[in-house]
């Protein structure tokens, strides 16, 4: 049976001369690439960076945090900070610089009297009982297996009515510090930035997402145009994550019904109220990181650590859901400082995005780092 081509385009190509043919198959060429996505720029904006300041400046002491995890911090409209953390550990600080651990308080929050990023270190203050020692932003009861369990908040959003933290649920599977596993993803609420918080409910459970669905709340977004974009990390294949989006107003944070997914699947538009339709934005995420808004850049910059190659990266795209542009590397790390969770802290940004804050754990202390775009204006993409 002799092929014929169902294309158009394909079909009038033959009979033609060798030069015609050649002609008409270019254009057809160039039509199908101005179809395509249209791409970023490849360029990432030249940049300078500081040496990094440890977050954790304490005196020697006993009943102090020597180490901590998670660190994402949200503006708060009195002009203070708060900060979540999905650990703390705490403990003795001895005046050779070495610690003895007493205790892990898993997902902690604490707060900090100014929103200048010059102004954190050593001015964390935790959230604590009467004795000064950490307790955890949820708790859970024996209803909720709290022997096996944590809940390690994420990412939140912050207005004057109060705070919605996204956080993950851990289950124990050994008697290692970090033998968890994640079953599920909530959201929590309070009016009071310090707590107490509530956990919002899907009819009787507090998972409003489960272990198979994405990790929505590993990063959020409060954008201009009203909606809050929240992005959850999600397997792939084994060994292969990847962020998908979804999106809700600000006063549905705490309703699962309200979220809508960016997808690429449905025939009647880019968003979708099933879940199971959600298409992938960012490919090779870790369980940490950051995406916000630059003005400077005029584009949206995601930013995160890369294990394998032991690099702080950043991408940008010109809309929340991209296209992402190939990564640029902030930092790099030496495999002895045993680095992890970089992001940036939005609410710390300058000059309208020309100045960023970053914080990496090394060896589960957090340093913050300030990046300086160069340049005027850098144009978006």
């Amino acid at each position: 049976m002799r092929f014929q081509p169902k294309n158009a385009a394909l079909r009038s190509l033959r009979g033609e001369s060798p030069c015609s043919l050649f002609l008409k198959t270019a254009v057809f060429l160039l039509i199908l690439v101005s179809r395509a996505p249209a791409q970023q720029k490849s360029a990432f904006p030249s940049f300078s960076v500081s040496s990094g300041t440890p977050l954790l400046s304490q005196a020697p002491s006993t009943g102090t945090v020597v180490a901590q995890g998670g660190n994402y911090s949200l503006p708060l409209p009195d002009g203070r900070t708060l900060w979540l953390l999905n650990n703390l550990w705490a403990g003795e600080l001895k005046p050779d610089g070495q610690s003895a651990v007493w205790g892990i308080i898993d997902g902690a929050v604490a707060l900090s009297a100014s929103t200048s990023p010059y102004a954190q270190a050593g001015a964390l203050v935790y959230v604590s009982d009467e004795n000064r020692w950490p307790l955890p932003l949820l708790s859970g009861d024996l209803k909720e297996y709290s022997q096996v369990r944590k809940f390690w908040p994420r990412s939140g959003v912050c207005s004057a009515g109060g705070c919605h933290v996204f956080y993950s649920i851990m289950n124990n599977y050994g008697p290692e510090p970090y033998d968890y596993f994640r079953v599920g993803q909530g959201v929590a609420l309070a009016v009071n930035p310090a707590g107490p918080y509530v956990k919002a409910r899907l009819g009787t459970r507090y998972s409003l997402w489960n272990d198979i669905e994405p990790a929505f709340g590993s990063a959020a977004l409060a954008d201009e145009d009203g909606w809050i974009y929240v992005y959850g990390r999600s397997m792939q294949s084994p060994g292969e994550y990847g962020a998908e989006l979804a999106r809700v107003k600000p006063e549905d944070l705490a309703s699962r019904e309200k979220y809508s997914y960016y997808s690429l699947e449905t025939a009647s538009g880019s968003w979708t109220g099933d879940v199971s339709e959600a298409t992938v934005v960012l490919e090779g995420m870790p369980d940490e990181f950051s995406v916000s808004y630059n003005a400077r850049l005029k584009s949206y910059l995601a930013v995160y650590y890369d294990a394998e190659g032991g690099r702080v990266l950043a991408r940008l795209a010109r809309y929340p859901w991209g296209p992402w542009g190939e990564p640029a590397t902030l930092l790099a790390c030496a495999k002895a400082e045993y680095c992890y969770g970089a992001k940036e802290q939005p609410g710390f940004a300058a000059e309208d995005g020309g100045k960023i804050f970053i914080t990496l754990e090394k060896k589960n202390a957090p340093y913050l780092y300030e990046l300086a775009f160069e340049g005027e204006d850098h144009g978006g993409l």
